[in-house]
């Protein structure tokens, strides 16, 4: 045969193929139906949670921290939800998949994970409580069975709710005992400061620059003393020398001898009054004997007694002019310290400023932990709550049977076409002048009407009765099946 282009040509062909044609697609369409059919039905059960913020510090539940620290949060009880173990735990109280004995368990935990989805509803923009954070979750489970998917939905929202308590509780208490550490950690941080900055003061009195008066007050004194110990020494020495000068005239007339029976005399005399181990006995015998031996000053005693005094007061007066020296050289070195050490006091309290704005810093959120925590507990905070319970639906959703017979009734009419075409080119017949003009490419000079035979004819209402009773027969096997499966 030529290609089929007209629909009298396409007619006549499902015409002599009909019980060929028919009998493909009926056997596809049965099949498909069946595959349709042997899909379970699915039911969806929906539970919806809110999220309420918290009243008393509504305004900070809106900060970009609070809604990242709950999308982190609702986050992460998503992932405890679908666990591995968990899923197994909800799977087998929940009686899942008791047909399917010997489905492997990794096939069940991700068909469990493929019925369960967790849908996050953004807040609206200005709504109260956020700035684009999460308002609601939408929780939407599917199962074989109503009581399941309804059941299974409301024991995960539960699931949600406990993990959520717990996951804020834990999060808020971790929080406050880093806190609590923190904050002792910068104590004794200020403490240590404090305590630096006190043994810098007492190591450097002197320096330090609310002294400079005083320093500068006692440099000047000092210096005042200094040089009244330096006048008060030259006089000292005037008055020695005036000493010695009269001495020596006083002496210029008297001889050795003289002096010596003087000294005599004066032991003598000393001796009647003192006992011999007296200082004075003592005095006079070593004058006698020096004078004989020709080493005796000729100083009288009582000039040099004044000497002697007058030297003890030079001594007394160098040794406080070295105490003043000394301590004008401390003076000079505080004061040329001073500009250090102010640095550093500076320094001191740039750093005790810096961990107190820390420390308070800590306390605050320290103060803000424990009242979200105390509000936690009495039920105040930032909480969820189930806006929708989950209710056992009352029909099946579309779980692709549908989609199935459709698709299979495709692929059945396409399937019954070609296995017409395919006898058609299997016994190629010209049948029609158009035929023979499109082969040969000239027109037929006669064309003569087919009369089919009576036997012919008896033939073609048979080789249809076959495609009525094929397609009758299939419509009645599909309805059947369809009573038997749905």
């Amino acid at each position: 045969m030529g290609p089929i282009v007209g629909i009298q040509e396409l007619v006549s062909m499902l015409l002599r193929r009909g019980p060929v044609i028919a009998a493909v697609f009926v056997v596809g369409v049965l099949a498909s139906l069946y595959q349709a059919l042997s899909q379970p039905h699915s039911y969806e059960a929906i539970t919806v949670i809110q999220l309420e913020p918290s009243m008393i510090n509504g305004a900070a539940a809106g900060s970009a921290a609070a809604v990242s620290e709950t999308a982190g949060r609702l986050r992460l009880i998503e992932q405890r939800l679908m666990s591995r173990s968990n899923v197994l735990d909800m799977i087998d109280r929940f009686e899942m998949f008791d047909g399917a004995e010997g489905m492997p368990t990794n096939e069940k935990i991700g068909l469990f994970r493929e019925s369960v989805s967790v849908d996050f509803v953004p807040s609206m923009p200005g709504a109260p409580g956020g700035m684009s954070g999460i308002s609601a979750l939408i929780l939407t489970v599917q199962a074989d069975q109503p009581s399941t998917a309804a059941d299974l939905a409301n024991d995960m929202a539960s699931q949600i709710l406990e993990g959520d308590r717990e996951t804020r509780a834990a999060r808020l208490q971790d929080l406050i005992e880093a806190l609590q550490d923190e904050g002792d950690r910068m104590d004794a941080s200020i403490a240590a400061s404090e305590g630096a900055a006190e043994r810098f003061r007492d190591q450097n009195t002197d320096s330090l620059p609310s002294n400079i008066e005083l320093l500068a007050t006692e440099r000047a004194r000092l210096q005042d003393q200094r040089v009244t110990l330096a006048r008060s020494r030259q006089s000292l020495e005037r008055e020695r020398l005036a000493l010695q000068v009269a001495d020596d005239t006083e002496n210029e007339g008297t001889t050795v001898l003289q002096q010596l029976r003087k000294l005599e005399v004066d032991l003598a005399q000393a001796r009647r009054s003192l006992p011999d181990d007296h200082p004075e006995v003592r005095r006079l015998s070593t004058a006698i004997e020096e004078l004989r031996a020709g080493q005796y000053e000729t100083t009288s005693p009582g000039v040099l007694q004044q000497i002697r005094l007058i030297d003890e007061q030079e001594a007394a007066l160098q040794g406080e002019g070295t105490d003043i020296d000394r301590r004008l050289v401390e003076i000079d070195t505080a004061i040329a310290a001073m500009p250090q050490v102010a640095a550093q006091l500076e320094e001191f309290d740039r750093r005790r400023e810096l961990l107190s704005a820390q420390r308070q810093a800590v306390a605050e959120r320290l103060n803000a932990a424990q009242l979200d925590a105390q509000l936690i507990a009495n039920d105040h905070g930032e909480r969820m709550i189930v806006l929708e319970r989950a209710a056992a639906p009352e029909l099946p959703i579309s779980s692709g049977r549908k989609r199935t017979a459709a698709l299979g009734l495709a692929v059945s009419i396409f399937m019954a076409l070609m296995a017409g075409f395919a006898l058609e080119m299997a016994n190629p017949v010209m049948r029609t002048s158009r035929q023979v003009e499109r082969a040969l490419g000239v027109a037929p000079i006669a064309v003569s009407r087919f009369r089919p035979t009576a036997a012919q004819l008896a033939a073609n209402r048979t080789r249809n009765l076959q495609a009525l009773s094929i397609l009758g027969t299939g419509a009645i096997a599909g309805v059947m099946l369809i009573l038997l499966q749905g």
